[in-house]
């Protein structure tokens, strides 16, 4: 009796565990096939070949081993900042301002990339990073201030601190930090101690991209293995009823918006560091926004975010190939990615086939 008592609640999780993996696998194989159907329509509408522009695509994401490269470094700024927005929309903190929190993060780790000199690298290049990731935190401060001291919702402050973080770096690297031998506005050349070394010589991909699957996992174990995730995680699902059991609401919503904005600010750290070697003015091509889309289309969940990210950075690295190969625009890539979208927030299959699974594994089980 003692046997099948503890192996029934088992069985039924591990059942209620496969169906919902099987349910987020076919889920998104839908979604995705129907994103490509609708992406390739338009594609014969204009004359060209759909077949030959996917392939295209897929040549320029995975061709050889430097487009994976290329695809894995791409990815490294997108999972810091799908990261900063999963933990900031899990509890219920709409930060629409990634965009600036990464500007700022950034041009604080070129800061102290080339003004502070003669420290060896083991020393400069987590200094460089820890000034990002606390710029991109300050940064990120004001509006739940506001909302915490005045219910101001955060959401119209963080969008508009994306223009003020965005035109204030841009000010800098154009008059007082401008690098005047620089070809485009842009701040002095970093020390060679603050960059980030290669991953692999001759190619893109750098030591940020293990830092960011570092971070995924240190952002899951924190949001589900500790008790200050476990609250910012019931704050995210009810913060009325969080209040009312006596769950700190107002430390939970400052510690998730500081923890997303240091996120973005590490991954715009990583850009400079690892990429440019200095602060370029504009070197982000929407990469706070893309980690918004990146952790709706994970559902918010860390680890959720590392495929979504990689895919994203194929998308846009194929779209180029495409582009230069076959004639059509990168805008249909953007088609694609916003019919994923589409399908993703309605969610009009998950709750369909999730409902079949269940019935069917019930009809089983008898």
């Amino acid at each position: 009796m003692k046997n099948n008592s503890l192996k029934t609640p088992f069985k039924t999780r591990l059942k209620a565990i496969l169906v919902e993996t099987f349910t987020q696998v076919a889920n998104y194989a839908i979604i995705l096939l129907l994103s490509l159907l609708v992406g390739a329509v338009v594609i014969y509408l204009t004359g060209k070949d759909p077949i030959a522009a996917y392939q295209a695509l897929w040549k320029g994401a995975f061709g050889n081993w430097y487009k994976v490269t290329d695809t894995l470094d791409r990815s490294t700024v997108l999972i810091f900042s799908g990261l900063a927005a999963a933990v900031a929309f899990r509890t219920s903190i709409f930060n629409l301002g990634l965009e600036g929190q990464l500007y700022i993060g950034a041009f604080a780790a070129a800061l102290v990339g080339f003004t502070v000199k003669g420290l060896p690298a083991v020393v400069h290049i987590p200094l460089c990073l820890l000034a990002g990731a606390l710029a991109g935190g300050i940064w990120s401060l004001p509006p739940i201030l506001f909302k915490l001291k005045w219910k101001v919702p955060v959401m119209v402050p963080t969008l508009m601190l994306n223009y003020i973080g965005i035109l204030f770096t841009s000010y800098l690297i154009a008059f007082p930090f401008k690098d005047p031998t620089a070809q485009m506005a842009g701040s002095p050349v970093l020390e060679a101690t603050a960059r980030l070394p290669k991953l692999i010589q001759g190619h893109t991909v750098n030591i940020g991209f293990p830092l960011a699957l570092a971070a995924m996992f240190l952002v899951h174990w924190f949001m589900f293995r500790t008790k200050m995730g476990y609250e910012l995680r019931m704050v995210g699902y009810n913060p009325d009823f969080a209040a009312s059991t006596g769950l700190p609401v107002n430390r939970s919503a400052l510690l998730a918006m500081m923890i997303s904005g240091m996120l973005v600010g590490l991954g715009g750290s990583i850009v400079i560091m690892g990429f440019f070697g200095r602060f370029m003015g504009g070197f982000s091509v929407g990469y706070g926004w893309d980690g918004m889309m990146i952790s709706l289309l994970a559902q918010n969940h860390p680890l959720g975010v590392l495929p979504a990210s990689l895919f994203y950075a194929a998308l846009a690295n194929g779209a180029l190939t495409m582009q230069s190969l076959t004639g059509v625009p990168q805008t249909v890539v953007d088609m694609v990615k916003g019919t994923i979208m589409f399908f993703v927030t309605v969610q009009v299959f998950s709750s369909a086939i999730r409902r079949r699974l269940s019935t069917w594994v019930s009809t089983s089980a008898e």
